[in-house]
């Protein structure tokens, strides 16, 4: 019945991505519209986010994003976008964390001035629902933004911007009396500067460094060190049958660079790197890099 059940949420959610595509589609006269299709792969070095190398895993997996949306030009220095996405990854070795994702983005920017060298602000609020393939990581997210930036050259632009996260969990299965089960229920605050150069008319080249406090989840087998800081606790088979879900709090720093190569003008090649280390209670660190291969298609 939970597998039935999982498989009819899917279908909703995806006939709901479907009607949100064929509305966009159908108020293009009165936007511009847009669509958006990213597929490619993804490899991480440790997805159990474990300190302890016998815990550590790694795996690839295929992704694919595809979008909708259109944009309002409310003023010469106002502008209003609003989309919708679904997601999905599939993983080589541990199936658990096969992912559909839909969600919704609306984000509004305006511009100090006119030319290229004015200055700009964003807000923007995105939302969506996880559903994965092991019930443990199921649940919805909020993520708000605020960013200002510039273009100082017709070459280079740098912004800086803060952010905060927040997911709400659907499953409570605690193992320790007294002690929540709900693991992947988290937030956290950040902030992060980002810059960009585009080296010839084809080629840009990305970098960000950004510093997040919040909970952190970390996967591994009993450990007494990581249990006695921990606030939430619950089994993860998704890696195996003696390996646990501990939630507390950390602080991550994450640094990433990212190429991207257009093939014309509506396709591009981007490749991203992105290197992680966090520093939780009670001493617990933890580090991970992933690197991402992604064919873009805008229309």
């Amino acid at each position: 019945m939970q597998s039935l059940s999982k498989r009819l949420r899917r279908a909703h959610a995806f006939r709901a991505a479907c009607a949100f595509f064929v509305l966009c589609a159908s108020d293009a006269s009165y936007a511009a519209w847009q669509f958006d299709v990213d597929a490619g792969f993804v490899y991480d070095s440790n997805l159990t986010r474990a300190y302890a190398p016998a815990d550590i895993r790694a795996d690839g997996a295929f992704t694919l994003d595809a979008a909708a949306g259109w944009f309002w030009a409310l003023s010469g220095a106002d502008g209003l976008t609003l989309t919708g996405n679904a997601r999905t990854e599939l993983y080589h070795r541990f199936h658990g964390l096969n992912l559909l994702d839909v969600g919704a983005n609306a984000t509004y920017k305006h511009k100090f001035g006119l030319g290229y060298a004015a200055p700009w602000i964003s807000l923007s609020v995105a939302a969506a629902r996880d559903d994965y393939r092991g019930d443990i990581r199921d649940g919805r997210r909020l993520d708000i933004r605020a960013e200002i930036g510039k273009r100082f050259t017709p070459e280079f632009d740098a912004s800086f911007g803060g952010r905060y996260d927040r997911r709400y969990g659907r499953n409570d299965e605690p193992v320790v009396p007294g002690i929540s089960g709900n693991v992947f229920d988290l937030r956290g605050e950040s902030v992060y500067a980002r810059a960009g150069y585009a080296i010839t008319d084809s080629v840009l080249l990305g970098a960000e460094l950004s510093v997040r406090r919040g909970d952190v989840v970390a996967t591994t087998r009993p450990d007494f060190d990581i249990f006695v800081v921990s606030d939430a606790i619950a089994a993860d088979p998704t890696f195996g049958p003696d390996f646990f879900a501990y939630r507390l709090r950390g602080t991550t720093d994450t640094a990433k660079l990212s190429a991207s190569w257009a093939l014309d003008e509506r396709s591009s090649l981007n490749v991203v790197y992105v290197e992680e280390r966090t520093d939780a209670a009670g001493g617990i660190y933890y580090r991970s890099h992933s690197a991402n291969l992604v064919y873009a298609w805008r229309y």
